[in-house]
Protein backbone atom coordinates (compact mmCIF):
# COMPACT_ATOMS: atom_id res chain seq x y z
CA UNK A 1 0.00 0.00 0.00
CA UNK A 2 1.18 3.29 -0.59
CA UNK A 3 1.72 5.46 2.31
CA UNK A 4 2.26 8.87 0.80
CA UNK A 5 -0.71 11.16 0.02
CA UNK A 6 -1.57 13.03 -2.66
CA UNK A 7 -2.40 17.16 -2.59
CA UNK A 8 -6.17 16.66 -1.90
CA UNK A 9 -5.74 13.97 1.19
CA UNK A 10 -2.92 16.05 2.55
CA UNK A 11 -4.97 19.04 2.54
CA UNK A 12 -7.92 16.92 4.59
CA UNK A 13 -5.40 16.11 6.81
CA UNK A 14 -4.42 18.90 7.20
CA UNK A 15 -8.28 20.56 8.05
CA UNK A 16 -8.60 18.09 10.43
CA UNK A 17 -5.72 18.68 12.29
CA UNK A 18 -7.03 22.83 12.35
CA UNK A 19 -10.22 21.17 13.77
CA UNK A 20 -11.74 19.96 11.00
CA UNK A 21 -14.86 22.42 10.62
CA UNK A 22 -17.98 20.67 9.02
CA UNK A 23 -19.59 23.62 8.02
CA UNK A 24 -16.36 24.99 6.08
CA UNK A 25 -14.89 21.44 4.49
CA UNK A 26 -11.56 21.86 2.27
CA UNK A 27 -13.52 20.11 -0.86
CA UNK A 28 -16.22 18.59 -2.01
CA UNK A 29 -14.88 15.44 -2.17
CA UNK A 30 -13.00 15.56 1.82
CA UNK A 31 -15.49 12.21 2.70
CA UNK A 32 -13.21 10.31 0.15
CA UNK A 33 -9.94 11.53 1.27
CA UNK A 34 -11.12 11.13 5.00
CA UNK A 35 -11.69 7.51 4.21
CA UNK A 36 -8.35 6.84 2.92
CA UNK A 37 -6.54 8.90 5.58
CA UNK A 38 -8.67 6.60 8.01
CA UNK A 39 -7.67 3.13 6.11
CA UNK A 40 -3.76 4.82 6.77
CA UNK A 41 -3.96 5.08 10.57
CA UNK A 42 -4.19 8.72 10.30
CA UNK A 43 -7.19 9.58 11.68
CA UNK A 44 -10.02 8.14 13.39
CA UNK A 45 -13.48 8.07 11.96
CA UNK A 46 -16.32 7.52 13.26
CA UNK A 47 -19.51 7.28 10.49
CA UNK A 48 -22.21 6.10 12.66
CA UNK A 49 -25.90 7.24 12.23
CA UNK A 50 -24.78 9.31 9.55
CA UNK A 51 -22.74 12.14 11.95
CA UNK A 52 -19.58 12.12 11.04
CA UNK A 53 -16.79 12.96 13.90
CA UNK A 54 -13.44 13.01 12.99
CA UNK A 55 -9.66 13.42 14.77
CA UNK A 56 -6.31 13.14 13.89
CA UNK A 57 -3.96 10.46 14.97
CA UNK A 58 -0.58 10.30 16.53
CA UNK A 59 0.57 9.03 13.27
CA UNK A 60 -1.48 12.05 11.49
CA UNK A 61 0.45 14.16 13.84
CA UNK A 62 3.56 12.51 12.37
CA UNK A 63 3.16 12.86 8.93
CA UNK A 64 2.52 16.61 9.53
CA UNK A 65 5.66 16.96 11.26
CA UNK A 66 7.71 14.44 8.86
CA UNK A 67 6.02 14.65 5.85
CA UNK A 68 6.20 10.47 5.67
CA UNK A 69 4.03 8.00 7.48
CA UNK A 70 5.45 6.27 10.37
CA UNK A 71 5.35 2.96 9.13
CA UNK A 72 7.25 4.38 6.00
CA UNK A 73 10.98 3.64 6.87
CA UNK A 74 11.94 3.80 2.77
CA UNK A 75 13.12 7.37 2.58
CA UNK A 76 13.07 10.54 4.97
CA UNK A 77 10.98 13.45 3.51
CA UNK A 78 11.09 16.95 4.69
CA UNK A 79 7.88 18.39 6.77
CA UNK A 80 5.36 19.52 4.15
CA UNK A 81 5.46 23.07 3.51
CA UNK A 82 2.05 24.71 4.39
CA UNK A 83 -0.17 25.45 1.55
CA UNK A 84 0.36 28.74 -0.10
CA UNK A 85 -3.22 30.90 0.45
CA UNK A 86 -3.81 30.42 -3.48
CA UNK A 87 -3.05 27.05 -3.59
CA UNK A 88 -6.48 26.24 -2.10
CA UNK A 89 -8.44 26.93 -5.05
CA UNK A 90 -5.73 24.59 -7.17
CA UNK A 91 -6.18 21.74 -4.55
CA UNK A 92 -9.98 22.29 -4.63
CA UNK A 93 -9.74 21.83 -8.61
CA UNK A 94 -7.02 18.81 -8.21
CA UNK A 95 -9.61 17.12 -6.02
CA UNK A 96 -12.26 17.61 -8.16
CA UNK A 97 -10.25 15.79 -11.28
CA UNK A 98 -9.87 13.10 -9.27
CA UNK A 99 -13.02 12.28 -8.53
CA UNK A 100 -13.15 10.79 -11.97
CA UNK A 101 -10.23 8.80 -11.56
CA UNK A 102 -10.42 8.35 -7.88
CA UNK A 103 -13.19 5.95 -6.32
CA UNK A 104 -16.04 7.55 -4.87
CA UNK A 105 -17.83 7.53 -1.34
CA UNK A 106 -18.93 4.34 -2.09
CA UNK A 107 -15.95 2.55 -3.53
CA UNK A 108 -13.47 4.62 -1.30
CA UNK A 109 -14.22 2.23 1.77
CA UNK A 110 -12.55 -0.33 -0.49
CA UNK A 111 -9.25 1.39 -0.14
CA UNK A 112 -6.48 -1.16 0.98
CA UNK A 113 -5.74 -0.69 4.95
CA UNK A 114 -2.25 -1.04 6.32
CA UNK A 115 -1.59 -4.48 6.03
CA UNK A 116 0.99 -6.59 8.35
CA UNK A 117 3.96 -7.21 6.59
CA UNK A 118 4.43 -10.99 7.23
CA UNK A 119 1.33 -11.94 5.86
CA UNK A 120 1.87 -9.35 2.60
CA UNK A 121 1.32 -12.13 -0.01
CA UNK A 122 -2.61 -11.53 -1.25
CA UNK A 123 -3.24 -8.02 -2.78
CA UNK A 124 -5.94 -6.22 -2.48
CA UNK A 125 -8.01 -5.27 -5.83
CA UNK A 126 -8.28 -1.40 -5.86
CA UNK A 127 -12.10 -2.06 -7.07
CA UNK A 128 -14.02 -5.15 -8.34
CA UNK A 129 -13.78 -5.88 -12.39
CA UNK A 130 -14.61 -8.69 -13.89
CA UNK A 131 -16.04 -10.46 -10.76
CA UNK A 132 -16.40 -14.31 -10.50
CA UNK A 133 -20.17 -15.14 -10.89
CA UNK A 134 -19.87 -16.19 -6.90
CA UNK A 135 -19.21 -12.27 -6.47
CA UNK A 136 -21.36 -10.90 -9.23
CA UNK A 137 -24.25 -12.48 -7.19
CA UNK A 138 -23.67 -10.58 -4.22
CA UNK A 139 -23.06 -7.30 -6.34
CA UNK A 140 -25.91 -7.93 -7.75
CA UNK A 141 -27.82 -8.79 -4.06
CA UNK A 142 -26.16 -6.41 -2.09
CA UNK A 143 -28.56 -7.24 1.31
CA UNK A 144 -26.99 -10.24 1.68
CA UNK A 145 -23.88 -8.90 3.32
CA UNK A 146 -24.75 -8.61 6.45
CA UNK A 147 -22.60 -4.91 7.16
CA UNK A 148 -23.60 -1.25 7.08
CA UNK A 149 -23.94 0.10 3.92
CA UNK A 150 -20.88 1.98 4.29
CA UNK A 151 -18.88 -1.24 5.02
CA UNK A 152 -20.24 -3.10 1.84
CA UNK A 153 -17.59 -1.84 -0.76
CA UNK A 154 -14.64 -2.92 1.21
CA UNK A 155 -16.75 -6.23 2.08
CA UNK A 156 -16.83 -6.53 -1.58
CA UNK A 157 -13.19 -6.06 -2.06
CA UNK A 158 -12.28 -8.56 0.30
CA UNK A 159 -14.71 -11.36 -1.15
CA UNK A 160 -13.35 -10.54 -4.37
CA UNK A 161 -9.40 -10.98 -3.57
CA UNK A 162 -10.28 -14.02 -1.71
CA UNK A 163 -12.29 -15.49 -4.90
CA UNK A 164 -9.17 -14.09 -7.07
CA UNK A 165 -6.50 -15.85 -5.05
CA UNK A 166 -8.59 -19.14 -5.14
CA UNK A 167 -8.80 -19.32 -8.70
CA UNK A 168 -5.41 -18.43 -9.59
CA UNK A 169 -4.89 -21.67 -6.98
CA UNK A 170 -6.99 -23.64 -9.42
CA UNK A 171 -9.31 -23.89 -6.76
CA UNK A 172 -12.84 -23.86 -7.42
CA UNK A 173 -15.34 -21.75 -6.61
CA UNK A 174 -19.00 -22.53 -6.49
CA UNK A 175 -21.60 -19.36 -5.86
CA UNK A 176 -25.03 -19.36 -4.34
CA UNK A 177 -27.50 -17.80 -6.02
CA UNK A 178 -30.36 -15.58 -4.99
CA UNK A 179 -33.67 -16.92 -5.44
CA UNK A 180 -36.83 -14.91 -6.85
CA UNK A 181 -40.50 -15.04 -5.53
CA UNK A 182 -43.06 -13.58 -6.74
CA UNK A 183 -45.78 -11.99 -4.61
CA UNK A 184 -49.42 -13.49 -5.50
CA UNK A 185 -51.19 -10.06 -4.98
CA UNK A 186 -49.66 -7.53 -7.11
CA UNK A 187 -46.64 -9.48 -9.58
CA UNK A 188 -43.69 -7.75 -7.70
CA UNK A 189 -40.74 -10.23 -7.62
CA UNK A 190 -37.89 -10.13 -4.72
CA UNK A 191 -34.98 -11.60 -4.00
CA UNK A 192 -34.78 -14.10 -1.56
CA UNK A 193 -31.42 -14.81 -0.08
CA UNK A 194 -30.22 -18.67 0.25
CA UNK A 195 -28.79 -18.17 3.74
CA UNK A 196 -26.00 -16.21 5.31
CA UNK A 197 -23.36 -18.38 3.24
CA UNK A 198 -22.19 -16.54 0.18
CA UNK A 199 -20.31 -18.80 -1.51
CA UNK A 200 -18.01 -21.59 -1.52
CA UNK A 201 -14.27 -22.56 -2.35
CA UNK A 202 -12.73 -25.98 -3.25
CA UNK A 203 -8.95 -26.92 -3.05
CA UNK A 204 -9.79 -30.12 -4.41
CA UNK A 205 -11.13 -32.45 -1.82
CA UNK A 206 -14.23 -30.54 0.07
CA UNK A 207 -15.47 -27.22 0.06
CA UNK A 208 -15.24 -24.16 2.72
CA UNK A 209 -18.11 -21.86 2.86
CA UNK A 210 -17.87 -18.11 3.46
CA UNK A 211 -19.06 -15.61 5.55
CA UNK A 212 -19.03 -11.83 6.33
CA UNK A 213 -20.49 -10.32 8.92
CA UNK A 214 -20.00 -7.34 11.54
CA UNK A 215 -18.50 -8.76 15.11
CA UNK A 216 -21.20 -8.87 17.61
CA UNK A 217 -21.08 -7.93 21.44
CA UNK A 218 -23.80 -8.66 24.62
CA UNK A 219 -24.91 -6.25 26.00
CA UNK A 220 -27.56 -6.27 29.00
CA UNK A 221 -31.20 -5.82 27.70
CA UNK A 222 -33.33 -3.08 29.03
CA UNK A 223 -36.65 -4.57 28.81
CA UNK A 224 -39.58 -2.66 27.18
CA UNK A 225 -42.81 -1.06 28.75
CA UNK A 226 -44.58 -4.13 27.55
CA UNK A 227 -42.25 -6.50 28.27
CA UNK A 228 -42.43 -5.30 32.15
CA UNK A 229 -46.06 -5.29 32.23
CA UNK A 230 -46.30 -8.76 30.85
CA UNK A 231 -43.83 -10.33 32.84
CA UNK A 232 -45.68 -8.62 35.70
CA UNK A 233 -49.20 -10.49 34.45
CA UNK A 234 -47.85 -13.52 34.18
CA UNK A 235 -45.23 -14.93 35.97
CA UNK A 236 -44.66 -17.62 33.41
CA UNK A 237 -43.64 -14.68 31.19
CA UNK A 238 -39.86 -13.66 31.20
CA UNK A 239 -37.45 -11.30 28.92
CA UNK A 240 -34.00 -12.11 27.97
CA UNK A 241 -30.90 -10.83 30.12
CA UNK A 242 -28.41 -10.25 26.88
CA UNK A 243 -28.82 -8.69 23.47
CA UNK A 244 -26.24 -8.87 20.67
CA UNK A 245 -25.52 -5.60 18.84
CA UNK A 246 -23.66 -5.00 15.68
CA UNK A 247 -20.04 -4.02 15.91
CA UNK A 248 -18.09 -1.66 13.81
CA UNK A 249 -15.38 -4.38 13.33
CA UNK A 250 -16.01 -6.95 10.42
CA UNK A 251 -15.55 -10.53 10.91
CA UNK A 252 -15.08 -13.35 7.93
CA UNK A 253 -15.77 -16.78 8.82
CA UNK A 254 -14.01 -20.03 6.75
CA UNK A 255 -16.30 -22.51 7.69
CA UNK A 256 -16.10 -26.25 7.37
CA UNK A 257 -19.54 -27.47 9.20
CA UNK A 258 -20.66 -25.97 12.48
CA UNK A 259 -17.60 -26.59 14.63
CA UNK A 260 -15.07 -26.25 12.28
CA UNK A 261 -14.73 -22.46 11.83
CA UNK A 262 -11.86 -20.11 11.43
CA UNK A 263 -12.91 -16.04 12.15
CA UNK A 264 -10.94 -13.50 10.90
CA UNK A 265 -11.79 -10.04 12.86
CA UNK A 266 -10.58 -6.65 12.70
CA UNK A 267 -8.58 -5.56 15.21
CA UNK A 268 -7.13 -2.46 17.10
CA UNK A 269 -4.03 -3.18 15.16
CA UNK A 270 -4.98 -5.46 12.22
CA UNK A 271 -7.65 -6.11 9.73
CA UNK A 272 -9.17 -8.56 7.61
CA UNK A 273 -7.26 -7.61 4.59
CA UNK A 274 -4.09 -8.64 6.93
CA UNK A 275 -5.07 -12.29 7.52
CA UNK A 276 -6.27 -13.30 4.38
CA UNK A 277 -3.43 -15.46 3.99
CA UNK A 278 -4.84 -17.12 7.24
CA UNK A 279 -7.93 -17.82 4.88
CA UNK A 280 -6.12 -19.37 1.83
CA UNK A 281 -4.57 -21.82 4.50
CA UNK A 282 -7.95 -22.66 6.30
CA UNK A 283 -9.33 -23.77 2.93
CA UNK A 284 -6.15 -25.79 2.07
CA UNK A 285 -6.76 -27.50 5.48
CA UNK A 286 -10.31 -27.99 4.98
CA UNK A 287 -9.33 -30.10 1.91
CA UNK A 288 -6.40 -31.46 3.37
CA UNK A 289 -8.60 -32.62 6.08
CA UNK A 290 -11.14 -34.23 3.84
CA UNK A 291 -8.27 -35.91 2.25
CA UNK A 292 -6.64 -37.58 5.14
CA UNK A 293 -10.41 -38.64 6.57
CA UNK A 294 -10.89 -40.01 2.93
CA UNK A 295 -7.76 -42.09 2.80
CA UNK A 296 -8.15 -43.38 6.42
CA UNK A 297 -11.58 -44.09 5.27
CA UNK A 298 -10.07 -46.14 2.55
CA UNK A 299 -8.05 -47.81 4.65
CA UNK A 300 -10.55 -48.99 7.21
CA UNK A 301 -12.49 -49.96 4.17
CA UNK A 302 -9.35 -52.45 3.06
CA UNK A 303 -9.02 -53.88 6.45
CA UNK A 304 -12.51 -54.68 7.00
CA UNK A 305 -13.13 -55.95 3.79
CA UNK A 306 -9.53 -57.98 4.50
CA UNK A 307 -11.02 -59.29 7.85
CA UNK A 308 -14.11 -59.96 6.32
CA UNK A 309 -12.18 -62.12 3.75
CA UNK A 310 -10.14 -63.91 6.75
CA UNK A 311 -13.50 -64.70 8.40
CA UNK A 312 -15.13 -66.10 5.32
CA UNK A 313 -12.12 -68.20 4.93
CA UNK A 314 -12.19 -69.14 8.52
CA UNK A 315 -15.81 -69.84 8.07
CA UNK A 316 -14.90 -72.57 4.91
CA UNK A 317 -12.47 -74.13 7.00
CA UNK A 318 -14.74 -74.76 9.85
CA UNK A 319 -17.56 -75.82 7.78
CA UNK A 320 -15.19 -78.48 6.37
CA UNK A 321 -13.87 -80.22 9.47
CA UNK A 322 -17.61 -79.37 10.86
CA UNK A 323 -18.62 -82.02 7.58
CA UNK A 324 -16.17 -84.45 8.34
CA UNK A 325 -16.85 -84.42 12.50
CA UNK A 326 -20.35 -85.02 11.65
CA UNK A 327 -19.71 -88.43 9.22
CA UNK A 328 -17.53 -89.55 11.63
CA UNK A 329 -20.39 -89.19 14.92
CA UNK A 330 -22.41 -90.12 12.42
CA UNK A 331 -20.01 -93.48 12.04
CA UNK A 332 -19.73 -93.99 15.81
CA UNK A 333 -23.28 -93.79 16.31
CA UNK A 334 -23.96 -96.38 13.43
CA UNK A 335 -21.39 -98.58 15.60
CA UNK A 336 -22.55 -98.20 18.92
CA UNK A 337 -26.09 -99.08 17.64
CA UNK A 338 -24.86 -102.23 15.71
CA UNK A 339 -22.43 -103.21 18.25
CA UNK A 340 -26.25 -103.49 20.86
CA UNK A 341 -27.79 -104.48 17.63
CA UNK A 342 -25.28 -107.44 18.02
CA UNK A 343 -25.81 -108.19 21.48
CA UNK A 344 -29.60 -108.20 20.57
CA UNK A 345 -29.15 -110.60 17.96
CA UNK A 346 -27.22 -112.91 19.78
CA UNK A 347 -29.62 -112.92 23.17
CA UNK A 348 -32.23 -113.88 20.22
CA UNK A 349 -29.76 -116.63 19.11
CA UNK A 350 -30.01 -118.16 22.81
CA UNK A 351 -33.38 -117.69 23.14
CA UNK A 352 -34.08 -119.61 20.12
CA UNK A 353 -32.04 -122.33 21.45
CA UNK A 354 -33.31 -122.47 24.31
CA UNK A 355 -36.67 -123.28 22.85
CA UNK A 356 -35.37 -126.16 20.82
CA UNK A 357 -37.25 -127.52 17.47
CA UNK A 358 -39.87 -129.01 19.17
CA UNK A 359 -41.22 -125.86 20.15
CA UNK A 360 -44.41 -124.58 18.85
CA UNK A 361 -42.95 -121.68 16.91
CA UNK A 362 -39.79 -123.21 16.26
CA UNK A 363 -39.98 -122.89 12.08
CA UNK A 364 -41.50 -119.21 12.56
CA UNK A 365 -38.38 -118.65 15.11
CA UNK A 366 -35.75 -120.18 13.01
CA UNK A 367 -37.00 -117.62 10.03
CA UNK A 368 -36.95 -114.58 12.29
CA UNK A 369 -33.16 -115.24 13.59
CA UNK A 370 -32.47 -115.69 10.42
CA UNK A 371 -33.37 -112.25 9.06
CA UNK A 372 -31.75 -111.05 12.23
CA UNK A 373 -28.57 -112.25 11.25
CA UNK A 374 -28.59 -111.21 7.62
CA UNK A 375 -29.97 -107.98 9.14
CA UNK A 376 -26.97 -107.56 11.92
CA UNK A 377 -24.60 -108.28 8.77
CA UNK A 378 -25.91 -106.13 6.31
CA UNK A 379 -26.08 -103.13 8.52
CA UNK A 380 -22.69 -103.53 9.68
CA UNK A 381 -21.40 -99.65 9.60
CA UNK A 382 -18.12 -100.51 8.78
CA UNK A 383 -19.27 -103.43 5.68
CA UNK A 384 -19.58 -99.72 4.29
CA UNK A 385 -17.95 -96.64 5.22
CA UNK A 386 -19.43 -93.40 3.81
CA UNK A 387 -16.80 -90.46 3.70
CA UNK A 388 -17.16 -86.70 4.07
CA UNK A 389 -17.37 -84.14 1.22
CA UNK A 390 -14.27 -82.23 0.77
CA UNK A 391 -10.88 -82.07 1.11
CA UNK A 392 -9.18 -83.19 4.19
CA UNK A 393 -9.22 -80.39 7.03
CA UNK A 394 -6.57 -77.85 7.98
CA UNK A 395 -7.98 -77.02 10.78
CA UNK A 396 -6.66 -78.13 14.46
CA UNK A 397 -9.58 -79.04 16.72
CA UNK A 398 -8.75 -76.42 18.98
CA UNK A 399 -9.07 -73.88 16.27
CA UNK A 400 -12.38 -75.99 15.41
CA UNK A 401 -13.47 -76.22 19.17
CA UNK A 402 -12.82 -72.32 19.56
CA UNK A 403 -14.95 -70.82 16.05
CA UNK A 404 -17.67 -72.62 17.01
CA UNK A 405 -17.34 -71.09 20.49
CA UNK A 406 -17.78 -67.48 18.65
CA UNK A 407 -19.96 -68.77 16.17
CA UNK A 408 -22.79 -70.74 18.33
CA UNK A 409 -25.38 -72.33 15.84
CA UNK A 410 -28.72 -70.50 16.53
CA UNK A 411 -31.85 -72.51 15.35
Amino acid sequence: MNLALNDAQLLVLRWVAAGADLDNPPSDTFKTSAVALHNRGLVDLDKRRGHWRIAITEAGAFYLEHGRHPKDQSSERRPPAAPKPGQQRELNDTTAKQTKTEPSEASDARAKPARVGKDETIPMPEQVRRPHQAVREIVDHKARLDVPIEERQRALLILHALVQEALRRGWTVTAYTSTFQKDPWNGRRTRVSPGPDLFSINAGDAPATIRLRMQQKRVDHVPTEEELAEAARYSWRSYPKHDYVATERMRLEIRAGSHDVLTLDDTVATRIEDKLLRAIEKIQQVSASAREAAERRRQWEIERAEQQRHAEELRKRAARYTSWAETLEQLRSDFVGHRELAETVAGLRGAVADRGPEHEHADALGEYLAWAEQHLKDSDPLRRIWLPQGERPDLRYEEWHEWNRRNPQRW
